[in-house]
């Protein structure tokens, strides 16, 4: 049975095989299912085949018949109550968007101009990985992470293993009801969990506790018609099957900024699909 898995890897190019030794070894490909991997997806791996994933993947054709996600009927609750629930799960799929963001976070940290600012807080930021490498690029910056309680009360010992453990804190709360003020904001990966209603209640509360110098930066994937943004189309099934929300496009994100009272006011691409999106409340 280990001989018929390894020839399957082998057949995906994960592996080679060689014949006459009757071996198999890894490819480069497999290189990025190890935790060391520069651009590791193992926790990404792992966090795929999970319940709270594959089980409303499975009822991807009862979503699209229905026009709404299943992932209650598939797991008895949304799928972020469900992690809430599970603990294991919920490391998983944390460790899983670690994985995901670092070589995003390496990229759109280096674009991220935080001029005098002095606070930034992270909003959904999980355990902080983003803003502690803004903190750490800008050692007059002190930083913050807003979360759930059970993940924000892993935020600090994440700071401490990171060598920030003075300069930044985690945050219990719930964007939806209040986010707490700062210079600047991060949101990372969250506003395509939601659908446009969401959205609004997140940014419009970002809005309500901004200081008039106040700066906003978004990264996420871009969907584009021309074919460049496969992988955010791919991502966007995801979306469909596990969350109320969707990756968009930018003019859509231009709609979601002004009806909460902000505007866009600076794109940078980075790693394809991604992009770090600036913006500010109107004037």
């Amino acid at each position: 049975m280990t001989y018929r898995v390894l020839r399957a890897g082998a057949a995906l190019r994960l592996l080679t095989y060689d014949a006459d030794q009757s071996t198999f070894s890894a490819t480069a490909m497999l290189g990025v299912l190890h935790g060391d991997s520069p651009v590791s997806l193992k926790h990404y791996a792992q966090a795929a085949i999970g319940p709270a994933f594959w089980l409303p993947a499975v009822l991807l054709p009862e979503t699209i018949a229905a026009g709404s996600n299943q992932a209650v009927h598939a797991l008895g609750s949304s799928v972020f109550e469900y992690l809430g629930k599970n603990p294991e799960e919920a490391q998983k799929f944390s460790a899983a968007m670690a994985d995901l963001s670092t070589p995003v976070i390496r990229e759109a940290t280096s674009v991220i101009d935080v001029g005098t600012a002095k606070t930034v807080l992270d909003v959904g930021g999980a355990h902080g990985a983003f803003v502690s490498e803004v903190v750490r690029r800008n050692p007059q910056l002190t930083g913050s992470v807003l979360e759930l309680p059970h993940v924000a009360a892993t935020v600090e010992g994440e700071a401490r293993k990171r060598g920030l453990k003075d300069r930044i804190s985690g945050v219990a709360g719930d964007f939806f009801k209040a986010v707490p003020a700062a210079d600047l904001y991060l949101l990372k990966h969250v506003l395509h969990d939601w659908d446009d209603a969401s959205c609004h209640s997140i940014l419009s509360n970002i809005l309500t506790s901004m200081r008039s110098d106040s700066r906003l930066f978004i990264v996420e994937m871009l969907v584009t018609d021309d074919g460049a943004s496969s992988s955010a189309a791919l991502m966007d099934m995801a979306m469909l099957f596990a969350t109320t929300g969707q990756e968009r496009d930018l003019s859509q994100f231009d709609t979601l900024l002004t009806a909460a009272g902000l505007q866009r006011t600076q794109t940078v691409p980075i790693r394809p699909p991604y992009a770090v999106i600036e913006a500010q409340a109107l004037i």
